[in-house]
């Protein structure tokens, strides 16, 4: 996952959490990516992150939001998928 990519939440994200089907249609572009520190390889090899923006797309509106380092290492699975990737 790089800057200026599509992305979504994987539905592994939406429906083994309770509460979070809202996500399902969200789409966004990644509009910053910060490796970090150590840049160490997480799963399926993708860079570990400090930082990640995301403009999402929701129901017409555009929201900006941060996923930092303390959320990402929450978690067990990688919560986003590229569905087009930026050239």
């Amino acid at each position: 996952m790089k800057k200026n990519d599509i992305v979504r939440f994987v539905k592994e994200h939406y429906t083994n959490s309770p509460g979070y089907e809202y996500v399902k249609d969200w789409i966004g572009i990644v509009i910053g990516a910060t490796p970090s520190q150590d840049n160490r390889l997480r799963l399926r090899q993708v860079p570990d992150f400090e930082e990640i923006e995301i403009m999402w797309t929701i129901h017409g509106e555009t929201h900006i939001m941060g996923y930092d380092e303390e959320w990402w290492n929450k978690l067990s699975y990688e919560p986003f998928e590229v569905i087009s990737e930026s050239r």
